[in-house]
């Protein structure tokens, strides 16, 4: 199955998250507060191509989220998303100046509004998160839902991504090395697939489906990341590019052909894929296999641009 139904899909629902997103932003009402205000609306308008809260859209439908709760745990997502690419982008870590085709964030309005700003959205998820609980089933789940989220963000995910990323920094790596620098883009991936399955008490073993699924996207993703900014340029990534080889870091890529690196993605998503079995052909399952198929046309993308 190509991306072309995917493709459609996101086009179907973009307007809707973008609404939502606009609706809960974490706008302040305090005085002296507008130049925060902002810039909050520069870092998540216009975002890019909003592929999380799309794929949270279908993880959450498939495991037995309504509608609501689906849209409300998307944006959750892409405010805990925009929050990393922000504090990513700082010059304490990444040092890039370019996000989503725009200067980034601290270029514009300060390293310090760009901080706050970071902290505003990820405090604005863990309260979408927690106001996903639609009754009292469901509330008596949401401190798992809450503690999934807490590792998948903190010390055991996305921040311990960042943290063996910086020191990778000019340093040699093995694969468990390069396996905890993935846990940037692996530990997001996992929560968007399977916050709605823990809210709903969906079967672990659906839950589990999910994770697997989510972590292999990810994975593939995170090559895609690598391939893009050793062989892209900011016009088709919307971003800073040749950022590992100035700080020095090992990536997916070095050290094997591309063509290597392109099959490991692709066995990779095959993996994903075959981990939504269970789901039959379900239309979710269809889609989220087609979205899988989307991020291999990106690979092949990033390889020929």
């Amino acid at each position: 199955m190509g991306s072309d139904q995917f493709s459609t899909f996101v086009a179907s629902n973009r307007p809707r998250i973008e609404g939502a997103l606009n609706e809960w932003l974490p706008v302040s009402m305090a005085p002296g507060t507008e130049r925060f205000n902002e810039a909050l609306r520069y870092a998540v308008f216009p975002g890019g191509k909003r592929l999380r809260p799309h794929l949270t859209l279908l993880g959450s439908g498939l495991g037995g989220a309504s509608d609501e709760q689906a849209l409300t745990l998307s944006c959750a997502v892409e405010f805990i998303h925009t929050s990393s690419l922000i504090l990513d982008d700082l010059p304490c870590m990444d040092d890039a100046g370019l996000r989503r085709n725009s200067p980034a964030l601290h270029i514009v309005f300060g390293e310090g509004v760009a901080v706050l700003v970071a902290v505003a959205l990820l405090n604005q998820a863990y309260a979408l998160l927690a106001g996903s609980a639609r009754d009292d089933a469901q509330a008596k789940r949401l401190p798992a839902l809450i503690s999934e989220a807490a590792g998948c963000i903190g010390s055991s995910g996305m921040i311990a991504g960042q943290a063996a990323e910086l020191a990778l920094s000019g340093a040699r790596a093995d694969e468990s090395a390069l396996s905890s620098r993935d846990l940037k883009t692996t530990a997001l991936m996992r929560l968007m697939m399977i916050a709605g399955g823990i809210i709903s008490g969906a079967p672990d073993v659906e839950v589990a489906a999910l994770a697997t699924f989510g972590e292999c996207l990810g994975r593939a993703y995170q090559i895609y990341d690598d391939l893009a900014d050793t062989l892209g340029d900011h016009q088709s990534t919307g971003k800073s590019v040749g950022q590992d080889l100035r700080h020095l870091r090992p990536t997916a890529v070095k050290g094997s052909s591309h063509a290597e690196v392109r099959k490991l993605a692709a066995d990779i998503l095959e993996s994903g894929k075959n981990a939504l079995a269970r789901f039959d052909d379900r239309p979710e399952a269809r889609l989220l296999r087609s979205a899988a198929d989307h991020i291999f046309a990106g690979l092949s993308f990033a390889h020929t641009s």
